[in-house]
């Protein structure tokens, strides 16, 4: 049993306050908050064994985005928060990116 954390966070729910899960339902962890971060590239970062001996190989590094903030949600507040997330993307850009892909 949990307590759901993301009622307690999101406006829009906060209505219902947080709820309580019941016993066996599965938790669903949320990203609610993401930073950007850049890893440097590193040498001989990884090791594989090939043939006999070992090969050292680099890691190249990269850029991208990491969780900063994480919480317990419900199956149904997180399928919610998904499509909020989702509407908001989209009136963001305008229209669907899935829909300017395929175009």
């Amino acid at each position: 049993m949990f307590r759901c954390e993301l009622c307690a966070i999101v406006p829009e729910f906060k209505g219902r306050g947080p709820r309580v899960s019941r016993p066996g339902e599965k938790c669903v962890m949320v990203a609610t908050e993401q930073r950007p971060a850049e890893y440097p590239s590193r040498s001989k970062a990884h090791r594989v064994r090939v043939g006999r001996k070992p090969k050292f190989f680099d890691d190249p590094g990269g850029a991208g985005y990491e969780i900063a903030k994480e919480v317990k949600a419900c199956t149904q507040c997180a399928a919610e928060y998904a499509t909020m997330q989702k509407d908001a993307e989209e009136a963001a850009y305008g229209t669907s990116r899935s829909l300017h892909v395929l175009a």
